[in-house]
């Protein structure tokens, strides 16, 4: 997988207060974790982070670059991102610093290709699983797996097991869960018919259920 580069900066405020002030500049709260190391305070462009995670998605590899940091610029992968329920804008992100010789988990997205035969004979396509998680090596994480669903018949289903990995990537998602189904369109419930009692208009409660009774008994 291709490295991206990012500029970010060190930040030495924290709190709600000093979060705004960054994203009224057009920055977003960061933070560097990594084992054996302390936790980093950053900012980060947030155009330039969002543009990042559109073009290479969530699994990218990025070095990053710290202003007025020393040593090499470390290699991280985007673990966390908080967004905004309502604006969707990115309230913080988390990096975290990896070894492109150490395997690491990602989850990557299955993309279903072809259409089912089994939604023309009137069922429904139902794709329970989006992501699947993997075992690898930061390069070797796939952009995603395709699923070929051009067989895919009314009340039958593809799993995991269905997926195909390229070699030196691990799929560490339950094998048997189903990944995508096609089911039947579920028939309207009509309740089962009520014997009704004739029952004069104007006919006093006691009398109805009397009426109610012997069409039952009948």
């Amino acid at each position: 997988m291709e490295q991206s580069e990012l500029i970010v900066e060190k930040r030495t405020a924290s709190g709600t207060a000093a979060a705004r002030r960054l994203r009224r500049r057009g920055l977003t709260p960061a933070i560097l974790y990594g084992r054996g190391m302390e936790s980093l305070p950053l900012a980060v462009d947030s155009k330039l982070l969002r543009s990042l995670m559109h073009a290479r998605g969530h699994n990218v590899l990025v070095r990053l670059k710290i202003q007025d940091g020393e040593g090499e610029p470390p290699t991280v992968m985007v673990k966390e991102i908080q967004r905004d329920a309502v604006t969707g804008m990115t309230l913080n992100v988390d990096f975290q610093r990896i070894s492109l010789t150490e395997k690491v988990t990602a989850e990557v997205p299955v993309v279903l290709v072809g259409e089912a035969p089994g939604v023309k004979q009137g069922g429904v396509l139902d794709q329970i699983l989006r992501e699947v998680e993997v075992e690898c090596l930061p390069t070797d994480i796939p952009a995603g797996f395709e699923l070929d669903i051009s067989d895919l018949q009314v009340a039958h289903s593809l799993h995991v097991s269905d997926l195909v990995a390229p070699p030196g990537v691990e799929i560490t998602t339950e094998p048997t869960a189903v990944v995508v189904a096609v089911t039947r369109v579920a028939e309207e419930v009509v309740a089962p018919p009520v014997a009704e009692a004739a029952v004069e208009e104007g006919a006093a409660p006691a009398e109805a259920e009397e009426a109610a009774e012997a069409a039952e008994e009948e």
